[in-house]
């Protein structure tokens, strides 16, 4: 031992210049093979010497056997690293090795194989790979989860150049929390996700909340590419304050179908809260399979004699009948006798035919139907010949779909028709309210986004 220096002071004060000087870190592992004692810090008693044949040197080893180890011999104590700050910091501990395998970083009782506690990232991992092979961080499990997050504000966060996160499995990823499930963000994808049953399956007051410049959720799927099922009030809820649910398709831009067998429901229904508004609105030609009921019906038009500042509006013709009308005008020959040709499909469509005749100028004269409708066609005959004859002819549909769906003129109303309009209310006006829940609290959904963009190819409605 150098003179001078006492082996009271060495153990007192093992992190003193003085220590440094005369003792290089080099001898803590070089001296157990020279026999020097082993030295104890902040008074924990002494290890053991390891066994070996080769001494542990900062510089490398070689010839190391199996025997050779660094760490206490003595049951159930720990492998502890301790380090110093800077030099005004005490010397305190940083990493431990539990007896039973565990590692700990900054705490000393961990509690699974690696245990990292940090004030700002607990662990990091970082990959330069530049291809999909590389890993940031990967984890497996044959039960349970792969990887498991829990915080109080947000369990996982990702930001990916490409991928925020990848996910792949039965439930490729699973996130519970009282705000919110997963928040995800990428300044390509925020989230891809692949499972052999979901891709991504929330639960929780709002399942999934996404937010985004120009998409809040993008999907492509096979077959669907989003599928929402059972949800109480409604599969798929859109609140915005342009476009509620926006639909473009190469077949269908929105397909809605009723599934229930009985009672009154509806395909797709539409209502607006302003006066001015459309419940139902088609910029193009709408058509009606089935049969169409309504309150009231018009036509509008441009305003023929100020097309720029007003509009026509003419009420539908109606009638309790499936009607259709013919009309036309005829001039009589020198003896009186006229006929009038109608479509070759007249008899096929019409039946329970109407006639009405009213003679055009050239005096007074007397008009009638000589020969009543055969073969697609009738005869009127004037007391006076040359006479012009304004004719209309009506029949009523007996194709095979108007027989197979006649209009019944007078129904009961239903019991919820009752209960829901009153006795006044007229039938065929649907329901006065839409089918919809109360807003979600606003503290747990953040205010809607601006309007989405329409693209070059898409016209907003």
């Amino acid at each position: 031992m150098p003179e001078n220096v006492s082996s009271t002071a060495l153990t007192t004060d093992p992190v003193s210049p003085e220590f440094e000087r005369r003792f290089p870190r080099r001898f803590l592992f070089a001296g157990a093979a020279a026999g020097v004692a082993a030295l104890s810090l902040a008074g924990a008693p002494a290890a053991e010497a390891a066994p070996a044949t080769t001494p542990w040197t900062l510089g490398g080893n070689t010839g190391v056997t199996t025997s050779n180890f660094l760490g206490p011999t003595n049951a159930g104590a720990p492998l502890i690293f301790k380090t110093k700050n800077d030099s005004a910091s005490s010397l305190s501990e940083k990493m431990r090795l539990s007896a039973i395998g565990r590692l700990g970083l900054g705490v000393t009782d961990p509690k699974a194989r690696l245990d990292a506690v940090g004030s700002t990232i607990a662990v990091q991992g970082t990959s330069t790979a530049t291809t999909t092979a590389g890993r940031a961080l990967s984890g497996i499990a044959k039960g349970g989860y792969g990887v498991f997050a829990k915080s109080n504000e947000t369990a996982a966060y990702c930001d990916g150049g490409s991928l925020g996160v990848y996910a792949r499995g039965a439930i490729a990823v699973r996130g519970e929390g009282t705000t919110y499930g997963g928040a995800l963000s990428g300044a390509d994808t925020g989230l891809q996700a692949d499972g052999a049953v979901f891709g991504v399956r929330a639960f929780g007051a709002t399942a999934v909340y996404a937010s985004g410049t120009d998409y809040s959720v993008r999907a492509t799927g096979g077959k669907y590419a989003v599928l929402a099922e059972n949800g109480g009030t409604a599969s798929v809820r859109g609140n915005s304050p342009y476009v509620g649910v926006w639909g473009d398709g190469a077949t269908f831009g929105v397909y809605g179908r009723a599934t229930g067998a009985g009672g009154e429901n509806y395909g797709l229904f539409g209502s607006s809260a302003s006066p001015q508004g459309y419940a139902l609105y088609a910029s193009g030609n709408a058509r009606v399979t089935g049969t169409l009921s309504k309150s009231a019906g018009s036509f509008q038009i441009d305003h023929p004699l100020d097309p720029d500042n007003k509009w026509l509006s003419h009420s539908f013709v109606e009638s309790p009948d499936m009607m259709n009308v013919y009309n036309g005008n005829v001039t009589t020959d020198a003896k009186g006798d006229a006929t009038v040709t109608l479509p070759d499909y007249f008899e096929a469509l019409n039946r329970d035919f109407r006639y009405q005749l009213t003679v055009i100028g050239g005096g007074f004269a007397q008009a009638i139907v000589s020969r009543k409708i055969a073969k697609n066609s009738f005869a009127l005959k004037t007391d006076k010949p040359g006479i012009e004859v304004s004719w209309q002819v009506t029949g009523i549909r007996h194709d095979s779909y108007a027989e197979a769906h006649p209009i019944v003129v007078e129904t009961a109303k239903t019991p919820a028709d009752t209960a829901r309009r009153g006795s006044g209310a007229e039938p065929g006006s649907g329901p006065v309210e839409a089918p919809v829940a109360p807003l979600p609290d606003a503290a747990v959904v953040p205010p809607a986004p601006t309007a989405p963009k329409a693209s070059a190819s898409t016209t907003a409605p």
